[in-house]
């Protein structure tokens, strides 16, 4: 390992990253790893780039020195970014599958057990069968998931990147209820959202911000469309920023108007569900147990019932009995929508009236609980 430009976390952090890939790879049966994944690829090594279009792998053998391949433009990100010394790049004409078995060959890993992240979305079917056909005598293993179970319990340099990026989450959150109001658009809203969230330090991000109102609140992760705001308008706003690639998210729910009962009482129970949620957050708490505390507050409250995902490295899904552990972190949402209530009594969340009255935190499991990272926006609904 060699220092570099833009190190972002210690020699000593990365080495003990790759000591536990191998550990988790030898548990396997893997001898060598490819790893395709961009938040892989820069968690082990600092490797990033928007242009992972391209074809690109670290090849991590058991022994030895890992080896990227790489777009020859794109190895440029290689030196200044990371502590990886060896590079085989490739042109724009050139077969980079080729260049892969050439590699494995040139490491003496073309008859090994070779690992690939099976359940990923950055090696396609033809390379992969490319793969199989110019390796005829290598075995290929699923290693997916090896990357991300060191990834799952964030570092103390990790934990201050996020604190960082929340920072900027709250200044965008500030920004977007600020300028809402009725007659603007919401390229207004949102021109104003991102020069808040880059002024206090953020980066792009790995998804952009999803800033919505009135009926277009009904399309699920729907970006700025030049919409002008009007009186009696919902808003969704889930904002977040980027610090060295470590992002921090958060929901609030605003309301343009007078609003009625529904919405009043809605963000109250969304906003009370969330707080309840973190109050049984810790070690040892088994997800499936805070997604029930969930659905059960809000299905007893409002008559409807929710789900939501946070990333394939873990979230909290009903009965699932995965223990919390300290240095986790999640973006922990309370997604409901509510809506006049009909002559059954009941609210329902697929009504086209239904009104959005989401709250959200970006949290860190402590070791005797948890601490909200983006709590510096009170928790409330804005009416404007």
């Amino acid at each position: 390992m060699r220092e570099h430009t833009y190190q972002l976390f210690s020699l000593e952090e990365y080495q003990q990253r790759l000591d536990g890939l191998r550990s988790r790879m030898n548990d396997r049966g893997v001898d060598a790893m490819l790893i395709n994944t961009p938040e892989n690829l820069f968690y082990m090594t600092g490797y990033q780039t928007p242009g992972y279009y391209w074809y690109q792998t670290l090849i991590v053998p058991l022994e030895g020195e890992p080896v990227f391949i790489t777009r020859l433009q794109e190895g440029t990100n290689i030196e200044p970014r990371t502590w990886v010394e060896e590079s085989r790049p490739y042109n724009d004409n050139d077969d980079w599958i080729a260049k892969t078995r050439d590699t494995l060959k040139e490491w003496g890993l073309d008859r090994k057990r070779i690992g690939l992240e099976f359940k990923r979305f950055f090696i396609t079917i033809d390379d992969f069968q490319r793969l199989n056909a110019l390796l005829p005598e290598a075995t290929f293993k699923d290693a997916s998931g090896l990357v991300e179970q060191g990834r799952m319990i964030k570092s103390p340099q990790e934990i201050e990147y996020m604190r960082l990026a929340a920072k900027a989450t709250e200044a965008a959150t500030r920004a977007a209820i600020d300028a809402t109001e009725v007659g603007v658009t919401e390229n207004d809203v949102a021109a104003e959202v991102h020069a808040a969230q880059i002024r206090a330090g953020s980066e792009y991000t790995g998804l952009p911000l999803f800033i919505s109102s009135g009926p277009r609140t009904d399309m699920v992760h729907a970006t700025w469309y030049r919409r002008e705001l009007q009186q009696n308008d919902s808003m969704l706003f889930e904002m977040v920023a980027s610090y060295h690639r470590y992002h921090a998210a958060m929901f609030r729910p605003v309301y343009l108007g007078d609003p009625p009962d529904v919405v009043i009482k809605g963000a109250e129970v969304t906003i009370d569900t969330l707080q309840k949620a973190k109050a049984i957050i810790k070690p040892g708490t088994p997800v499936g147990d805070v997604h029930k505390l969930i659905q059960d507050n809000l299905v007893g409250r409002l008559g409807l019932a929710t789900d939501w995902g946070e990333g394939h490295i873990i979230s909290f899904y009903m009965d699932d009995p995965t223990p919390l552990q300290a240095g986790m972190t999640f973006h922990l949402i309370v997604p409901a929508r509510v809506a006049p209530i009909p002559a059954d009594g009941h609210y329902y969340s697929n009504r086209l009236d239904a009104q959005p009255v989401p709250c959200s935190d970006t949290i860190l499991v402590t070791e005797d609980g948890c601490e909200t990272l983006t709590g510096g926006v009170e928790h409330k609904l804005y009416v404007k």
